[in-house]
């Protein structure tokens, strides 16, 4: 049971780790793209798998502009990151 529950924590971790890390990507290349950005087929990557994260933070947030949904995203994410840290800490000790 305790092996289930740590691969479960482990790999919802490494989830929204990736998910953290295409935030961080997409704000990057978005950056060196400039004006070209519109056109980028890896920003449009991005976007279509970062879409159901923001689409969740739109709802829970609707009033808010784009870059603070993103913030509220990032904020969760990290918040939810540290949360299964310690649950597997707490598991493990």
């Amino acid at each position: 049971m305790t092996s289930a529950l740590l691969f479960v924590l482990v790999a919802a971790r490494a989830v929204i780790e990736l998910v953290v890390w295409l935030m961080i990507g997409r704000v990057a290349l978005a950056l060196l793209a400039g004006r070209a950005g519109a056109d980028n087929t890896i920003l449009r990557l991005f976007d279509i798998v970062l879409n159901p994260p923001r689409g969740l933070v739109s709802r829970l947030w609707p009033s808010a502009s784009f870059v603070a949904r993103e913030w509220l995203l990032f904020g969760l994410l990290f918040s939810l990151w540290l949360v299964l840290g310690l649950s597997k800490w707490w598991l493990l000790g």
